[in-house]
């Protein structure tokens, strides 16, 4: 494996998108508290993020606003702070779990929704679930619930092929150049030899986690289930499923010490 310098992979999978300090924070405690329990001080938390190119300022103002909207608690040790998630921020973050660490079940039926005649477009909507995807002013693909109406048709979604048009729908080109772009990445990652240091790989496989987060969040099983097994999200998927094995999660404790120890 070909040996380069940290940081250039890191910024590498870092300008694959948009990094919003609020979001990453959410990305880091999600990943590394695996119980409702755990805490991560501040030092450690500021070590990470500062490899990501996010000054402490910055830090700062995100761990307010994630205090302000009730995702985590903080509380001083001593002269330092840490931070933990709160009820809501862990039920959020286990709700989305098995989407982000791809042990979702992906075999949800899909149906097919067509409006009447009598429905406006923004009627028909309103009585799709959250990632229903709108392949017409009044038709739609979903999986879950639809809010029952008199006025739309439901049907199981079993078709021999998707035409282009319905891909198109399912996948709009800024979020497939998205995925492709962050498959470019990681495949770049995982031809490098991995990072020794602790910090160093973590911060690595968080940055990842994080694009590979964000991208995910935006729909729902509906492609998984639809689309070939290539498509861009799915790719996507098996490389950053490598990469998040390989850049394993580290235990809190060692993070603590390796900060500690300067």
């Amino acid at each position: 494996m070909q040996t380069v310098d940290l940081q250039e992979d890191i910024n590498a999978v870092a300008a694959c998108g948009p990094i919003k300090v609020w979001s990453v924070v959410v990305t880091i405690l999600g990943d590394l508290l695996q119980s409702e329990e755990a805490w991560l001080s501040g030092p450690v938390l500021d070590a990470l993020v500062s490899r990501l190119g996010i000054n402490n300022q910055a830090l700062r103002v995100a761990v307010h606003r994630l205090r302000r909207d009730g995702w985590i608690t903080s509380e001083k040790r001593g002269r330092l702070s840490a931070h933990q998630l709160t009820a809501k921020g862990w039920a959020e973050t286990e709700a989305v779990r098995g989407q982000i660490y791809g042990t979702a079940d992906t075999a949800e039926a899909v149906w097919l929704a067509v409006g009447g005649p009598n429905l406006t477009a923004a009627e028909f909507l309103e009585l799709l679930p959250t990632h229903a995807v709108a392949l017409s002013a009044r038709s739609a693909l979903g999986t879950g619930t639809v809010r029952p109406s008199e006025e739309v048709l439901l049907s199981k979604f079993t078709p021999e092929r998707v035409p282009e048009w319905a891909v198109t729908a399912l996948v709009p080109h800024e979020l497939a150049t998205e995925y492709d772009a962050l498959s470019e990445a990681v495949g770049r990652v995982l031809a490098h030899s991995t990072p020794e240091g602790t910090l160093e790989r973590t911060a690595l496989r968080l940055v990842i986690l994080h694009h590979w987060r964000r991208l995910r969040l935006r729909h729902g099983a509906v492609q998984d289930a639809v689309l070939p097994s290539d498509w861009p999200g799915a790719r996507a998927q098996w490389l950053v499923m490598q990469a998040l094995t390989r850049l394993e999660r580290p235990e809190v404790a060692e993070l603590e010490r390796q900060v500690a120890l300067g």
